[in-house]
């Protein structure tokens, strides 16, 4: 007979591999003794750590805590009050349920449990170190559950090597108590860090944006705007950052789903692709994000620390967050016009045609877009007309000229706007084409001679799948074999081009982008490659009036703050920033240098 090689491990050194899945760090330590207090229904949680949370983490809460036989109990794996049966999986509303976090957290640490529930006259003491049962005694003490996990890891070396900094350690778990602060703004928080001296304290109001400003300040959460979302039995709601404003990383990016706080590749795709033509490559918008959704289309068991969660409609989750987020943006101009600027107001000389009768324009409102005021669909610009004065009042802008064939100067009630004509341009293209895409105006322009146009075999494969959704942009191509195409009818802004070239560089694109994936996302990038294509070049000259309407025309758009690709179309230096600059803010009468 053969020598076993199978063996079962020791409960001791099974604790150990347990722990190394969901205690990665001090910052899980945190992460799950957070949430068993708000599980237990805690209104009040005080959080003190020393060591980047290796030397001490002392959670207390006012839940309602736990007698005697429970409070050994739960240091058993596997041994939870939130399930009773498979089916309670699909009806899971708190944030714990695997019966792990205790036993694991006191098998690495020295671990001191004190509890008390409203049933029992005393409270229960349990001392545990590296998972060995030390003493057990009964104490006096509130409602309530306190734990202490000192030195974290000393007994495993090996594990302790793996961790950053106290600093990067601190920072970490810094981060789960600000997951669990926003994901329950009914529930004070107050924590005391190393050697701080007095509390931090976020005070319950059981408003989001209240708790939001109380963690990042009343600037940051100024800065965001609003977002919502619904669809059957699933909603998103929650706040972004401006478009063209991101952050090299996703740091400023929190999901939660059902009120858990969540790590979701699927979201922070959803989120970038609302964003895609709204903020450059590279840049990572700020996001606070709240999901509910049936439980039971869910899975919250795909991590042991919980961390992720499995939508069963995933496809609906990204289609409804793509579009909130769009939206959200797409408000952005009647939300947060720039101060001191408006469509109407451009003046010296006024672009003829705007007003309902052709005349002088009424004063601006409040920085909203009138719908007498859409851009007028004509292929080129406005031949140069006789100057107008613009009627007073208002909020306006007055052209003061063209820097560098590239950026136009518009003074303001504020100070100074500078606009990239090319980046301007762009959008209002992308948009009048999306506009047409969506069924909204412009249609196609057929050809009095249809131009026939020869691509190689990779560029005319690539060019022929894509031929219905370039018909709906109003780009009508009929495939004759042997690579050649001949262009029918074309949108009416695309008709002064070199049509053979074009669709030769727009074979080429296609074939280089090798199927970009979801239809929503394919088409938005085939509109920005056709806009970029037709898009005034940085330093061809405008006349002051082709000037003025394409100011009109931008601040007309939709998202008027970015390009296609998510580049700033404009930027402004209010009187105060120039006076900072000029050292005239507050300073005596001299400049010092005559």
């Amino acid at each position: 007979m053969g020598t076993r090689k199978i063996r079962i491990l020791p409960e001791a050194l099974a604790s150990q591999i347990a722990a190394g899945e969901v205690v990665e760090r001090p910052a899980s330590v945190v992460k799950e003794l957070l949430e068993n207090a708000l599980d237990a229904g805690a209104t009040e949680i005080e959080l003190i750590t020393q060591g980047g949370g290796c030397a001490l983490i002392r959670v207390a809460d006012n839940g309602c805590g736990m007698g005697k036989e429970d409070a050994l109990l739960c240091l058993e794996r596997y041994a939870t009050s939130k399930l009773a049966s498979l089916e309670d999986l699909s009806r899971l509303h708190s944030y714990g349920f695997r019966g792990e976090a205790i036993p694991t957290i006191a098998s690495v640490s020295f671990f001191l449990l004190q509890t008390r529930n409203e049933e029992e006259p005393v409270g229960t003491e349990v001392t545990v170190e590296a998972g060995k049962l030390l003493s057990v005694r009964e104490i006096g003490r509130d409602r309530g559950t306190t734990v202490e996990v000192r030195s974290l890891f000393s007994r495993f070396p090996a594990r302790r090597r793996f961790l950053r900094s106290p600093a990067r350690e601190q920072a970490h778990l810094q981060r789960q108590l600000v997951l669990a602060a926003i994901a329950e703004p009914s529930t004070t928080f107050r924590f005391r860090h190393g050697s701080q001296a007095g509390w931090t304290v976020w005070p319950a109001t059981g408003v989001r944006e209240d708790r939001l400003a109380a963690i990042f300040g009343t600037g940051w959460v100024g800065a965001l705007l609003p977002l919502q979302g619904r669809r059957a039995g699933l909603s998103v709601s929650g706040f972004l950052s401006r478009p063209g404003i991101g952050r090299p990383s996703r740091e400023e990016q929190f999901f939660f789903v059902n009120r858990r706080p969540v790590e979701s590749r699927m979201l922070s795709a959803a989120l970038q692709e609302g964003y895609r033509h709204s903020l450059l490559r590279g840049l990572y918008p700020t996001a606070v994000l709240w999901i509910e959704i049936d439980p039971a289309r869910i899975d919250p068991n795909v991590h042991p620390a919980k961390r992720e969660v499995r939508f069963r409609e995933e496809r609906e989750v990204w289609s409804l967050v793509v579009d909130a987020v769009r939206e959200s943006l797409e408000q952005r101009s009647s939300v947060a016009f720039p101060e001191g600027v408006h469509p109407r107001g451009v003046a010296e000389p006024a672009a003829a045609g705007y007003g309902p009768d052709g005349g002088d324009a009424a004063p601006a409102g409040e920085g909203r877009i009138e719908a007498s005021f859409a851009p007028v669909v004509q292929d080129e610009l406005p031949a140069p007309i006789e100057a107008r004065a613009a009627p007073t009042g208002g909020n306006r802008g007055r052209l003061l000229g063209v820097l560098g064939s590239l950026y136009l100067l518009v003074e303001t009630e504020k100070g100074l706007l500078l606009v990239d004509q090319h980046a301007a341009h762009e959008r209002v293209l992308f948009e009048r084409l999306l506009a047409g895409w969506e069924g909204a105006a412009g249609g196609a322009q057929p050809l009095l001679q249809p131009v026939v146009v020869t691509l190689p075999a990779r560029d005319a494969a690539a060019l022929g799948e894509e031929l219905p959704a370039l018909h709906r942009l109003g780009l009508e191509l009929r495939e004759m074999g042997g690579g050649a195409f001949s262009v029918e009818s074309v949108p009416a802004r695309l008709a002064s081009l070199d049509l053979a070239l074009f669709v030769q560089k727009l074979g080429a694109d296609l074939a280089d982008r090798k199927g970009s994936g979801a239809i929503g996302k394919a088409e938005a990038e085939r509109l920005a490659g056709i806009v970029c294509r037709r898009a005034v070049k940085a330093h061809d000259r405008l006349s002051s009036v082709e000037a003025e309407r394409l100011l009109v025309e931008l601040f007309a758009c939709r998202n008027p703050d970015t390009c296609p690709h998510g580049r700033p179309t404009w930027i402004s230096l209010s009187y105060g920033e120039l006076e900072r600059r000029f050292g005239r803010s507050g300073s005596p009468g001299g400049c010092g240098f005559f």
